[in-house]
């Protein structure tokens, strides 16, 4: 799940927003709670973050051996994530993923003394689970635009270098400015 800043903000405020606004939780300290909502996803969002800039510095570390055995860059870091992933419990599945933070924020606040809730707790995971997805489709989306614009240069970057990553994220920063989100 890999989102700016920004749009984990806006995500993290309409889960709390919905949970508050329809009274399926009240919490003592809203603040709090939103802001534990928030600190929930950015960890979840820093650990996929780590995983493949660690994965990523790994192959960078072999990448003369793969050249000799034709393998892409992309596929050797993803191989790489699935091993680091495995060994610290983090889910690559983009659906069981989310269902991991949707139960992260579930169990947060079942044992959070000062949230109150009314509705049953896997109803509350099921809400935000589909609060999760629906910012994911919309993420997938402007990840898909970002790599076709950069497909579509006539001289070809390679995935996985600097001057990609750096196109890559000009190019992501304009979409979320296009959609509002920035």
């Amino acid at each position: 799940m890999k989102l700016p800043a920004k749009l984990v903000e806006i995500v993290s405020q309409s889960i709390a927003d919905k949970l508050i606004n329809e009274h399926i939780v009240e919490a003592d300290d809203e603040q709090k709670f939103r802001h534990d909502i928030l600190e929930i996803i950015k960890k979840a969002v820093e650990e996929e973050k780590e995983l493949e800039e660690e994965a990523e510095r790994l192959v960078e570390q072999y990448i003369k051996q793969f050249e000799h055995e034709d393998i892409r860059f992309r596929t050797a870091v993803l191989k790489v994530m699935e091993k680091l992933a495995e060994e610290r419990n983090i889910h690559l599945d983009p659906e069981e993923r989310l269902n991991q933070i949707a139960n992260r924020i579930k169990r947060y606040i079942e044992t959070e003394d000062s949230v109150e809730i009314f509705e049953h707790p896997n109803k509350i995971r099921r809400i935000v689970l589909e609060l999760l997805k629906r910012l994911v489709r919309e993420q997938r989306e402007i990840d898909k635009e970002v790599r076709q614009r950069i497909r579509s240069y006539s001289r070809k970057i390679v995935e996985g270098t600097p001057e990609w990553r750096i196109l890559y994220n000009r190019i992501y920063e304009d979409a979320l400015k296009r959609r509002g989100w920035l």
